[in-house]
C-alpha cells in the first residue's frame, strides 16, 4: 500500500477493493490518516468497514508527508490508535483490520537510518523514476487475537543492513509475545528485503513465494508473510487479487 490509488480516476475504489479480498485479517503499509492526498478519509476506518472488520488498529510513523516533509508523532501519539479513538489528521503508518476479537494491541518502535537512498517511486501513470528518499521512522504494529494467534504487521527501512538489525528485533519480540501469551505468531507487512532474505537469516518459514513489485509488472518480491518453523501448522498460499490502489501487489494466505 502506498495511500493513494495509481489511476487518479480510480480513487473512489479504494476501498471497494477490500471487499474482494474475503480476509478475516489484513495487514496494511503506508496508510493516510485524515490527509489531503488521499481525499482526507480514515483509511484504516473505512477499510475496516470495507472488509467487514470489528476493529483496526493504526500506529501513526510520522506526522506529514513521508519523503518530503514530516516530523515523528507526538510523543502520546506514539501508541496504537483504534476504532474507539478519534481519528488522527495529517498522519501517516501502517495498520491491522480484523474480523477478529482483539485482545490486545502492541507497539514496538524500530528507529530509523540516519542517511537516504535514491529509490525508484511510482509515479500517477504507473512509471518509475528516481527520488532521493530520507528514512522514516519504523514500527511494528500486534494484534493478539483471540482465536490463540498474533498478527505482528511491520514496514522495515529500505536502507540496507538496518532493514536486517529491524528484523531481528521484531523476531525477538515476537518470540516475547509467544510466551507472554501462549500465541502463535505470524509476521506480515513490507520488509524491503528481497530474494528471501528474511528466511535466510531468521528461523522463520516463508508462506507465500509471489511476486508483488512493482504491480503492474512485478518482477521481486519485499513482501512476505512468515510463519515460525517447528510448529505444526499447514498454511495454503491465496492468490490475491490485482489491485491499482498500491504499487505492491497483496498477498495472502488460508491457515
Amino acid at each position: 500500500m502506498h495511500g493513494q490509488s495509481l489511476n487518479p480516476a480510480e480513487k473512489g475504489d479504494f476501498t471497494s477493493a477490500f471487499g474482494q479480498l474475503g480476509s478475516d485479517v489484513v495487514a496494511l503499509q503506508e496508510i493516510d490518516s485524515i490527509f489531503d492526498r488521499s481525499g482526507n478519509i480514515n483509511q484504516p476506518a473505512e477499510i475496516s468497514d470495507a472488509m467487514g472488520a470489528i476493529d483496526w488498529g493504526f500506529a501513526p510513523t510520522v506526522h506529514g508527508t513521508p519523503g518530503f516533509s514530516w516530523k515523528a508523532p507526538s510523543k502520546e501519539n506514539r501508541r496504537v490508535h483504534t476504532s474507539k479513538d478519534a481519528p488522527l489528521a495529517g498522519h501517516y503508518g501502517i495498520a491491522i483490520a480484523t474480523k477478529i476479537p482483539v485482545h490486545h494491541w502492541l507497539r514496538l518502535e524500530l528507529g530509523k537510518a540516519w542517511i537516504g537512498l535514491p529509490l525508484l517511486i511510482a509515479n500517477e501513470k504507473g512509471k518509475v523514476a528516481p527520488f532521493y528518499v530520507k528514512d522514516e521512522p519504523r514500527v511494528a504494529i500486534a494484534a493478539v487475537l483471540e482465536n490463540g494467534w498474533t498478527v505482528i504487521n511491520l514496514h522495515l527501512s529500505f536502507v540496507p543492513f538496518v532493514n536486517l538489525f529491524q528484523l531481528f528485533k521484531v523476531t525477538r519480540w515476537a518470540k516475547k509475545l509467544e510466551r507472554d501469551y501462549s500465541t502463535k505468531v505470524a509476521l506480515v507487512g513490507d520488509f524491503n528485503l528481497p530474494w528471501g532474505i528474511p528466511t535466510k537469516v531468521t528461523r522463520w518459514r516463508r508462506a507465500t513465494v509471489a511476486l508483488t513489485y512493482p504491480s503492474w509488472k512485478p518482477a521481486i518480491s519485499f513482501d512476505y508473510i512468515l510463519l515460525r518453523k517447528g510448529k505444526e501448522l499447514k498454511s495454503v498460499e491465496v492468490t490475491a487479487p490485482e489491485m491499482t490502489i498500491s504499487d505492491h501487489r497483496p498477498i495472502s494466505i488460508d491457515i
